[in-house]
């Protein structure tokens, strides 16, 4: 039986019982939290102990969980790593639009227009699809409960491992809920990433439908990644989701956020993870640095998983760079 709250997300969408889930958004809402900086006196003197602190400490006991869970997968060698790395520490990444309705989405309006105008009449150029369908950037979509990290995940990936604190390329919040549309952000002119309405607490039927309607649509959309909070573990609305992805053949791999702050491992552990439904990729990620986690782990397999959906060849370099 479906959770009330899932009734609620899905209510709208039975009209699109035979299409595919649309999971597209970055969101662009979400405040993240940073190290405090009081003066410039502080800061001097901070970055000798934090480095010091890196060098001396061991992994956390939970990022073994990478490894069990992606045994049956390709590892990918140090140099490619070093190189989708470097792809995202370059890459200039640039908000692009925001969607309250799927027909708003950048394109999808000149789409319907084409496929019930006739086949065969050629375009400016001669070809016989819109200069915009031409080569356009392939999307991920993240997906997820609300306040599940999805704006702080984005955040990570596109922020390099030497930094202390994280970029504002997508804003978080800690309310609930906070974000109502799909986000779309530019990685170096060779993918996007898009954000979506969370499910859940403070969501709506129309977040819902919005969501189903671009995972179902989307051209342009190649893989979901579904974030689970790992302090909350997998509920009945993530289940669902999982079932509802695999079932219309959407690919999508599961992030589990926030792994630093899981008190009972154990337990968590509890969960048989091996038997979800699509045989995804799983990976365990932790967004924020503390004292009991001052790395930022996960990401590197998370953007080699990325970039690999997203077909680009390792050694691809951004089209648009930071400055």
């Amino acid at each position: 039986m479906m959770s009330l709250e899932v009734k609620r997300w899905f209510s709208s969408t039975r009209n699109l019982v035979n299409s595919a889930v649309d999971v597209g958004k970055i969101v662009l809402n979400t405040k993240v939290e940073r190290p405090l900086k009081s003066n410039k006196v502080k800061q001097k003197s901070q970055p000798t102990k934090t480095r010091k602190y890196i060098r001396n400490s061991t992994l956390p006991e939970w990022c073994a969980l990478n490894e069990r869970y992606n045994s049956s997968f390709a590892k990918p060698n140090a140099s490619e790593i070093n190189s989708v790395t470097h792809f995202f520490n370059s890459s200039e990444v640039r908000y692009e639009w925001s969607a309250a309705h799927f027909m708003d989405v950048p394109g999808e309006k000149l789409r319907e227009k084409v496929s019930n105008e006739s086949h065969g009449k050629k375009f400016q150029g001669k070809t016989y699809v819109p200069f915009e369908f031409v080569n356009g950037l392939p999307e991920v979509a993240f997906l997820g409960k609300s306040n599940a990290g999805k704006s702080t995940l984005l955040n990570s990936l596109t922020t390099s491992s030497k930094e202390t604190s994280l970029g504002e390329y997508a804003k978080a919040s800690r309310r609930a809920g906070f974000t109502k549309t799909l986000n779309s952000f530019n990685i170096g002119n060779k993918l996007r990433i898009v954000d979506t309405p969370g499910y859940g607490y403070n969501s709506d039927v129309e977040q819902g439908d919005l969501t189903m309607e671009y995972i179902s649509r989307r051209q342009q959309l190649v893989r979901c990644f579904l974030l689970i909070s790992g302090e909350q573990r997998i509920n009945e609305m993530d289940l669902q989701i999982i079932e509802f992805l695999s079932s219309i053949g959407k690919p999508f791999e599961i992030v589990f956020t926030k792994m630093d702050k899981v008190k009972d491992l154990g337990r968590f552990q509890e969960m048989n993870l091996h038997e979800l439904p699509g045989l995804p990729g799983i990976i365990f990620t932790n967004s924020l640095l503390s004292k009991s986690c001052p790395k930022r782990h996960g990401m590197s397999l998370l953007r080699h998983l990325v970039f690999q959906s997203c077909g680009l060849q390792i050694g691809t370099k951004p089209s648009r760079q930071k400055k």
